[in-house]
């Protein structure tokens, strides 16, 4: 799974590479996001525009009855790309609300270890990773007042040969070439969508051993992810 990752690329540096109209003020350095936090999502609402926007981590679906209930009963930060498409969860966004979930790297805990070693993967050439998501928007009454939330969550597959020794699951991470593809609105079809799923290179990242210090949200500083012994 993915649990947690980072991002340090300011936003606007993000919507240039991804050619989109930003809407979102820069959150600034994250170096431990979590669940329910809000942070930077590419989607395309039509054919000709891009737009970079802030969502919370942590699907709730389009026909939930309260974002607290789902929230409480289900996991929805990630979606396992050998499902999602199926899934009552998940289908309806894949067919149609695909995004890309930008970020500097992300954690993963070594299975096995005892206690857990944390590991910060990260592209070996020091630019972002995209990784593969979905999107929702719920509409309803909270407490007696109406609300819109924006939501999503990161596709997960098999992992490379590099994470198959630490974890048994990676976020999937889509190529710069596969961009226009994953995020056409008018594309519904899954199985164009399906070979996209596939492990990202092994020889493009490289995995740090870092600090339990990741293991607690409260803890967003630079030091997260410096080397460890």
């Amino acid at each position: 799974m993915c649990g947690r990752y980072g991002l340090r690329t300011p936003v606007d540096e993000l919507a240039r590479r991804l050619n989109a109209e930003l809407a979102l003020a820069d959150p600034g350095p994250r170096y431990n996001i979590a669940p329910t936090q809000t942070l930077p999502v590419c989607r395309q609402p039509d054919p000709e525009r891009r737009e970079l926007v802030g969502m919370e981590w942590g699907l709730v679906p389009f026909w939930a009855r309260d974002p607290r209930e789902t929230r409480a009963k289900y996991s929805l930060i990630n979606a396992r790309a050998e499902s999602v498409a199926d899934k009552p969860a998940f289908k309806a966004a894949f067919r149609r609300r695909r995004a890309l979930v930008p970020a500097d790297g992300f954690y993963e805990w070594k299975q096995g270890d005892k206690p857990k070693q944390p590991y910060w993967i990260r592209r070996r050439d020091g630019n972002p990773l995209f990784f593969a998501g979905i999107w929702e928007r719920w509409e309803g009454e909270v407490d007696g007042e109406v609300r819109a939330l924006e939501s999503y969550c990161i596709i997960v597959g098999e992992p490379n040969e590099l994470l198959a020794s630490i974890h048994n699951r990676m976020p999937v991470i889509v190529d710069e070439a596969d961009w226009a593809l994953w995020l056409d609105p008018g594309l519904t079809d899954p199985e164009p969508l399906r070979p996209l799923l596939a492990p990202y290179p092994a020889e493009a990242l490289e995995a740090v051993p870092v600090s339990r210090r990741v293991n607690s949200p409260a803890n967003d500083d630079a030091g997260l992810i410096e080397a460890v012994e």
